[in-house]
């Protein structure tokens, strides 16, 4: 995707290191909120704002060839970003890491607009290629944000989650990306 592009009323482009820390608060306040029945609320109050800052700018600071962030700024600051990395393996190749909206503007079509944004950026890089990510199985409000989207769940896996507890999470793939776009 261009840098600069109109989404919805949302400046798109893609992400500097410099983001880092604006990309790092938005993530802490999605998780929050999206994860306080999910991770521990001591991990949540104290460590989830240095971790994500942590992750963020050892991303940026080593970046993987393959991972792309997109944001969506409005008049406020950042209001939602999607991190992908492109044929990130060989049988789901491309696989979303992070989506997530600012606090206030869910259900408003901005979650959809960053996962086509995605979509397009996996297409674009890998066109016969698949779309993943993971999603905890607590979390069922995003599953059932992604089944509206057309992505197929795999069976519940565990893994240690950031917090340090194990969680079951669950494969969302999208055989064909191309269902994600927007149209024309």
């Amino acid at each position: 995707m261009p840098a600069g592009l109109i989404v919805a009323g949302m400046h798109v482009r893609p992400a500097l290191p410099a983001d880092a820390p604006a990309i790092a608060a938005l993530h802490a306040a999605s998780w929050a909120i999206a994860y306080a029945h999910i991770l521990r609320a001591d991990w949540l109050s104290q460590d989830l704002v240095t971790d994500r800052l942590r992750v963020w700018t050892e991303r940026f600071a080593a970046p993987d060839p393959t991972m792309r962030v997109l944001l969506a700024e409005d008049h406020d600051g950042l209001a939602g970003f999607v991190c992908i990395f492109t044929a990130a393996d060989p049988h789901w190749r491309s696989h979303v890491d992070n989506l997530h909206v600012r606090p206030g503007l869910k259900g408003q079509g901005l979650g959809r607009r960053l996962l086509g944004a995605a979509a397009r950026l996996a297409l674009d890089e890998t066109p016969d290629a698949g779309l993943d990510l993971h999603v905890f199985a607590a979390n069922t409000a995003a599953r059932g944000f992604y089944a509206r989207m057309g992505g197929v769940e795999g069976p519940l896996e565990k893994e240690t989650a950031p917090d340090g507890s194990r969680q079951a999470y669950c494969r969302v793939w999208w055989p064909d990306p191309a269902i994600l776009l927007e149209p024309a």
